[in-house]
C-alpha cells in the first residue's frame, strides 16, 4: 500500500533482488504498508480516454449491472454443488424479503463527456474526470487519479496528458477479463522485459522455477539452488538479472531475436506466454506453479537452449538419450541441473556449445528443473523426470468445497492437458498442500521459496483447511467492562461530529475510517446505545453513498467515486492511494474496508443493501477484488492466488523477486467481510467463497509467514524457513523468498504489527497458538524500553499491540492499558474499540476454532477458552432461530438477528 502522493523510485535491489539496497531507479509497485511515508506521488493513474469504450482486448466493453446484483449469479456455475455447500439457505436478515419494495431511483443523465452505469441506486463512471487529476514533482512529474497509466507526465502546471497502459494480452486471455495479480502478474502489464532494461524487472515465479520473459525468449533458473540468507530474510538474489542468460539457461528461437511477449492464457495454477513478431505468433511456453517442468513450442524457426558458457567448469551435459539431454550450469555459486526433453525423436545440435538447437517434428520441448546436487544426477533421476516431461500440462484447475457440518474447506487441484482432460504429471506440492493431503509423494523434493516442495506422480490432489469463523462484533456482556466508561469513549469519538471523523479522500485511508466506525457502531448498539449506533450508521451511509454515486448535482465528481476501466477489467476508486490505479495495487486491502463497513449497515438496515439501493455497488467492489468464476467484467479472485493459497498485493509485480504481499490480516479483513456481507444479504455462494479465502489466508499465515511447524521443531521437511534464518516470523512474502521488514518502517512493532490490523473479529486466527503468540508478542515489543505496548513511541501502534497481546494475555494487556492513560489511536482504531476489545478478550480467552480440533456448523460461530471454561459465540444472521452445533457436542440455541453467548465448563 502506498500513500496517495507517493514517489517511490528505488530499485529494490533490482540487480540482486533484496529490498532496501537500491541500485537503479525503476517504478515499483506492491504493498508498501499502511503507514508508508515515502514522499510525493508515483501512484499514477489512467487517462481521459481510458473508459468503458476503450477496451483493446476484443471483449464487449459494457459493464454488466445485472451481474453485480448477485456476484455469483454468473460467476459460480457449480455453486449449488461446490462453493455453496457450506452455506445454509435461511441466512437473510429478518426483514430482507421486504427490503426492496419499489424500484430504484431513475439513473441520472450522463454528464457531458462521460457515461454512467447504474447499479441499484449507485452509479459508476466510464473514465476518470481530468479535473480530478493530481500531480506531484519529485525528480520528475508524476500524475495520479487518472487510471492505469504510465506515471510520468510532461509537467504538473498544467498537468500533462497521461499515457494509458495497454494490457499485453492475446488469444484466450484477450477474450477474458484481464488478470494480473498472480505469480506471473508482470506478464499482462509488461509483456516482454527487454534485455538490459532495469525498468522492466518483473520475474515470473512458478516456484521452484523463476523466469524472466524477454524479447529473445525465457531465462530459467532454479530457486532452490539460488536461495540464500540475506540481512533481513531469505531470497533468490538473481545475479545479473537483466541479461538473456547468466546462471541457469534460456530458451530462444533460431530465427527471431526481437519478439513481443504476451499473456496468451492462464488458469488457476498456470500461465501461457506467446511471443510474436508483429502479428505473427513465433513461440509459446507454459509454466505451472510448483511444477518442475516448463513446456515450449516453436511456431516459427527452431527452439534453442542457451547457456552463458560452452562446456567448461561452468557448464556440462549428462543423461543423453534419443529425446533428452541434461545440461548443468554452475555460475555465481548457483548450480542448476536441467533435463531438456523433446517431443518424440529429437536431435540436439552442438550439445557442448553455448547454443544447442533442438530439432524434432513437433518443434516442442520440455525443460525440467531437477533437484539440485553436486555433479550429474543419477540416471534414475533423469528417467523419473523424463517419464512425464512430455505429458503437457495446459491448465491447473483449483476448486473448493465447504463441508456444512464442520465448515472445513476442501481444495482440489486438477492438472489438465491440451484436450482439457486430466493428465498425469510430476506435480509439485508446497507445504500448504502436502501437510494437509493424503496424496502419496515420491522421494524427489526440493527446498524452495515456500519451504520443501514434494513431487507426486498424479493428475491432481486435494487438501483440507479449517475455518476459524467470523463475527460482526465481540460480546459486550463478558469481561467486566464499565458500561459508563465505554459509553463515554463512544461519545468522545462521536463528539467530532459527522464532518470531523473522516478527512481522508482516498480508498485506503478513508476505508480504514469506515471500518473503525463500523466497529464502534456495532459496539454502541450492543451496549444499549441505539441512537448513537444509528447516528454512526448514518455517517457511514452518507460516506458510502458519496462513493457509490459518481455525480453531484448532475456533474461528474472529482473525488469519492468509482470508475470502471474496461481496458483493465477493474474498478478504480478516486482518489487512489498506493498505486491502486497505476499498478492496480491493493484493491483487496482498500475495498475490504468498504465491504466491512457496508456489512454492518446491511446487518441493521437490510433495505439499504437491497438490489434497488446500494447492494449492487457493494457487490461490485467484491467482484473487483475477489470475483467469482466467469464474471464478464472482472477476473476470478483478482488478488487471491489459488495455487499459493494466499494473496498478492501488486498488479504490475515489476520486481526481480516476483510478486509480494505484506498484511495478511488486511486480506483476512477483506475476505471475512465477504462472509459477513453474504450472510447479511443471503448470498450463500458469496459466503462460501469468502470462507475459502479466509480459511486459506489463515492457514498460509501460519504456514508461510510464521512457520509454525518449524517453530515447534517438527523436523527439517516441516520447516518452511531457510535453515539459519534467525526470526520466528517474516512480514513480506515474495515470489522467491521472504523478508523481515516492511515497506515503510524498520521498527519491529510495525514489522510484526502489520499482520494484526485491523483488530476485529475477522482476524482472530492471529491468536490461535498461544505458545507461538507469546514469543511473537515478545519479539514485536522487543524494542519497547519496558517490553510492553506502553513503552512504544506514539507512532508505533501502541493500541494495536494491546489488542494483539490480549489474544494471549488480556489481563496483562488491560493492566498496561489502564496504567498508561491518554494515547493517540492507530489510524484504523478508536479508544472505544480498544477498551471494549481488551475487556471482551479478558472474558472470552483464547480462540479455539480454526485449528480443526474444534469446529462449528455455522459460518458466524467461534469458540473461546479461558481458565477451563469454554465460551461459544454465535451471531445468527438468519430469519429464524437455529441450533448451532460445535464438534465437541455443545449446542447454542441462537435467536435470529442476535449475538448469543453460551458458556460451558
Amino acid at each position: 500500500m502506498w500513500h496517495p502522493k507517493v514517489l517511490f523510485l528505488a530499485a529494490l535491489t533490482v540487480a540482486c533482488g533484496e529490498p532496501g539496497a537500491p541500485r537503479v531507479p525503476m517504478v515499483l509497485g506492491g504493498d508498501a504498508g499502511p503507514q508508508a511515508d515515502q514522499g510525493p506521488a508515483l501512484d499514477a493513474a489512467g487517462a481521459a480516454d481510458v473508459g468503458a469504450d476503450a477496451t483493446l482486448t476484443g471483449r464487449d466493453a459494457a459493464l454488466t449491472p445485472d451481474a453485480a446484483t448477485d456476484p455469483d449469479a454468473t460467476t459460480d456455475p457449480d455453486a449449488t454443488t461446490d462453493p455453496d455447500a457450506g452455506a445454509p439457505a435461511d441466512q437473510g436478515p429478518p426483514d430482507a424479503a421486504a427490503a426492496d419494495a419499489g424500484g430504484p431511483p431513475p439513473p441520472p443523465p450522463d454528464p457531458p463527456g462521460f457515461r454512467l452505469t447504474a447499479f441499484g441506486a449507485g452509479t459508476v463512471a466510464d473514465r476518470p474526470n481530468p479535473a480530478g487529476y493530481g500531480c506531484a514533482i519529485d525528480f520528475g512529474h508524476w500524475i495520479y487519479n487518472a487510471g492505469v497509466v504510465a506515471p510520468g507526465v510532461a509537467s504538473c502546471d498544467p498537468i500533462g496528458a497521461p499515457t494509458p497502459l495497454t494490457p499485453q494480452v492475446v488469444g484466450r486471455a484477450a477474450e477474458r477479463p484481464v488478470a494480473a495479480h498472480r505469480w506471473w502478474g508482470s506478464l499482462s502489464f509488461l509483456g516482454e522485459m527487454p534485455i538490459g532494461d532495469p525498468n522492466s524487472a518483473g520475474y515470473l515465479t512458478p516456484d521452484p522455477i523463476t523466469t524472466r520473459i524477454s524479447e529473445r525468449g525465457a531465462r530459467l533458473m532454479g530457486i532452490p539452488s539460488g536461495l540464500r540468507l540475506t540481512a533481513d530474510g531469505f531470497l533468490y538474489q538473481v545475479p545479473d538479472p537483466f541479461s538473456e542468460v547468466f546462471d541457469g539457461l534460456a530458451i530462444g528461437n533460431t530465427e527471431h531475436g526481437n519478439l513481443q511477449a504476451y499473456l496468451a492464457d492462464h488458469s488457476d495454477g498456470s500461465v501461457t506466454v506467446q511471443w510474436r513478431a508483429g502479428a505473427l505468433p513465433v513461440m509459446e511456453a507454459t509454466f505451472a506453479h510448483g511444477s518442475p517442468y516448463a513446456w515450449f513450442r516453436a511456431l516459427e524457426g527452431r527452439l534453442a537452449v542457451r547457456t552463458l558458457r560452452a562446456d567448461s567448469g561452468e557448464r556440462g551435459t549428462f543423461c543423453p538419450s534419443e529425446r533428452s539431454l541434461g545440461v548443468w550450469t554452475d555460475v555465481a555459486g548457483n548450480r542448476n541441473r536441467f533435463l531438456i526433453t523433446g517431443e518424440g525423436p529429437t536431435t540436439f545440435r552442438s550439445p557442448a556449445s553455448a547454443e544447442v538447437v533442438v530439432e524434432n517434428a513437433a518443434n516442442a520441448l520440455t525443460v525440467a528443473l531437477l533437484p539440485p546436487g553436486p555433479g550429474a544426477p543419477a540416471p534414475s533421476v533423469c528417467r523419473d523426470f523424463e517419464a512425464h516431461a512430455r505429458a503437457v500440462v495446459a491448465a491447473v484447475d483449483i476448486e473448493h468445497t465447504v463441508d456444512p457440518a464442520t465448515n472445513t474447506v476442501e481444495v482440489t487441484h486438477t492438472y489438465r492437458g491440451p484436450d482439457g482432460q486430466p493428465v498425469q504429471t510430476l506435480a509439485g506440492l508446497h507445504p500448504l498442500h502436502w501437510k494437509r493431503s493424503a496424496q502419496a509423494t515420491t522421494a524427489h523434493q526440493v527446498r524452495s521459496a515456500r519451504g520443501v516442495i514434494k513431487f507426486a506422480v498424479t493428475d491432481g490432489f486435494s487438501y483440507r483447511l479449517p475455518y476459524v469463523g467470523v463475527l460482526p462484533y465481540l460480546p459486550t456482556t463478558v469481561g467486566g467492562a464499565d458500561p459508563a466508561a465505554l459509553r463515554a469513549l463512544i461519545e468522545r469519538f462521536m463528539a467530532a461530529g459527522p464532518d470531523g471523523w473522516n478527512d481522508e479522500p482516498d480508498t485506503y485511508w478513508a476505508g480504514k475510517n469506515y471500518g473503525k466506525v463500523a466497529e464502534v457502531a456495532a459496539i454502541a448498539r450492543a451496549s444499549g446505545m441505539p441512537d448513537a449506533a444509528d447516528t454512526l450508521v448514518d455517517w457511514l451511509k452518507a460516506e458510502l453513498e458519496d462513493w457509490f454515486t459518481a455525480t453531484t448535482d448532475g456533474a461528474i465528481d472529482t473525488q469519492k467515486y468509482f470508475v470502471y476501466d474496461a481496458r483493465w477489467s477493474t474498478l478504480l476508486g478516486i482518489e487512489e492511494s498506493f498505486a491502486s490505479h497505476q499498478q492496480l495495487n491493493d484493491h483487496h486491502f482498500h475495498y475490504g474496508y468498504f465491504v466491512r463497513a457496508a456489512a454492518e449497515v446491511c446487518r441493521v438496515d437490510p433495505a439499504w443493501c437491497g438490489p434497488n439501493r446500494f447492494g449492487p455497488m457493494i457487490d461490485l467492489l467484491i467482484r473487483d477484488y475477489a470475483g467469482g468464476r466467469d464474471d464478464p467484467d472482472f477476473p476470478y479472485l483478482r488478488h487471491f492466488d489459488p495455487a499459493n493459497g494466499f494473496s498478492w498485493a501488486s498488479g504490475m509485480a515489476n520486481f526481480v523477486l516476483g510478486n509480494n504481499n505484506e498484511s495478511t490480516s488486511e486480506a483476512a479483513n477483506a475476505y471475512g467481510a465477504m462472509v459477513l456481507y453474504g450472510l447479511a444479504t443471503d448470498q450463500p455462494a458469496l459466503v462460501s467463497r469468502g470462507m475459502y479465502l479466509h480459511a486459506s489466508t489463515s492457514a498460509t499465515y501460519w504456514e508461510y509467514w510464521n512457520n509454525l511447524d518449524g517453530y515447534r521443531g517438527l523436523g527439517a521437511d516441516y520447516d518452511t524457513f531457510l535453515p539459519g534464518y534467525p526470526q520466528i516470523t517474516t512480514s513480506i512474502i515474495w515470489g522467491s523468498g521472504a523478508v523481515f521488514s516492511t515497506w515503510f518502517s524498520p521498527a519491529r512493532a510495525h514489522i510484526l504489527g502489520i499482520q494484526g490490523l485491523p483488530a476485529n473479529p475477522l482476524m482472530l486466527h492471529v491468536g490461535l497458538h498461544a505458545d507461538y503468540m507469546a514469543d511473537y508478542v515478545a519479539l514485536g515489543l522487543s524494542e519497547s524500553p519496558n517490553g510492553r505496548p506502553s513503552g512504544l513511541p506514539e507512532d508505533q501502534w501502541r493500541d494495536l499491540w494491546w489488542n494483539l497481546w490480549a489474544l494471549l494475555d488480556a489481563d496483562a494487556a488491560l493492566a498496561d492499558y489502564t496504567a498508561f492513560g491518554e494515547y493517540e489511536p492507530e489510524a484504523g482504531e478508536t479508544r472505544a474499540h480498544t477498551y471494549h476489545w481488551l475487556h471482551a478478550m479478558r472474558g472470552l480467552g483464547q480462540v479455539q476454532t480454526g485449528t480443526g480440533a474444534l469446529t462449528a456448523d455455522y459460518p458466524a460461530a467461534i469458540a473461546f477458552a479461558r481458565g477451563g471454561v469454554s465460551t461459544y459465540v454465535v451471531y445468527n444472521f438468519g430469519r429464524a432461530a437455529r441450533d448451532v452445533t460445535f464438534s465437541d457436542g455443545h449446542v447454542v440455541a441462537a435467536p435470529p438477528g442476535q449475538l448469543t453467548v453460551s458458556a460451558a465448563p
